[in-house]
């Protein structure tokens, strides 16, 4: 990575962290920490090469500065051209592409929501699905090791399947990328689960100490 490339994604660095200083989402999920991630994921897994992938760290970066309830208060969305101006046109070409996505319809479930962005994701171009794996490799990491205790097991479990629809669509942009969301989704709906495996032991040993039979054996 030369002098200017390294220049330039320290700049969209700095941007990131002015846009999202302070922001929560979710169940308190820190939206700086969520698109460096992103951004660390693909500067050590992306099979892309020289300036394109510096341009898909940068838009790692940038992702999510198009939408108002991603960053601070106080601060406004970027533009395409400030975008241009700060990473090039090439980054801003690729979240454009991103905020495209389908918005999800209240007369769809989940999975058909999910379908139709999987559906898109595989339009589009190799640095913008590159993107998208980290980031769901990224929100895997969160709900597996920060789950939201206000949603039911269910509901996680939903989570997970609803949003390896779209993995598994773009998994052949990079293997390493889709091998790692397998690898996190799993850790995390074992974790999930863990908690109701120990439960229903416990109510076994209780049952067998009260001399209940359970079973009705």
């Amino acid at each position: 990575m030369t002098p200017k490339e390294l220049l330039r994604m320290s700049k969209c660095h700095r941007k990131a962290a002015e846009l999202h200083k302070g922001v929560v989402y979710g169940a308190g999920a820190n939206m700086f920490d969520q698109v460096t991630r992103t951004a660390a994921l693909l500067h050590t897994t992306s099979s892309l090469a020289g300036r394109e992938r510096t341009d898909a760290i940068c838009a790692a970066l940038l992702h999510k500065c198009f939408e108002k309830n991603r960053i601070a208060e106080g601060q406004k969305p970027l533009t395409q051209q400030e975008i241009i101006d700060l990473a090039g046109e090439k980054v801003a070409a690729v979240i454009d592409e991103l905020r495209s996505e389908p918005p999800e319809k209240k007369n769809q479930t989940k999975t058909e929501q999910w379908q139709e962005k999987a559906a898109w994701a595989k339009t589009l171009s190799p640095a913008a699905r590159e993107i998208l794996l980290a980031e769901k490799i990224v929100n895997f990491e969160t709900s597996r090791d920060d789950p939201n205790k206000q949603k039911a097991l269910s509901w996680h479990i939903e989570y997970f399947k609803t949003r390896m629809l779209m993995v598994e669509a773009i998994k052949d942009t990079n293997p390493a990328l889709y091998k790692e969301a397998v690898a996190v989704k799993d850790a995390g709906l074992k974790k999930l689960k863990a908690p109701v495996r120990k439960l229903g032991a416990e109510l076994k040993l209780i049952a067998k100490i009260k001399n209940i039979n359970v079973h009705g054996e």
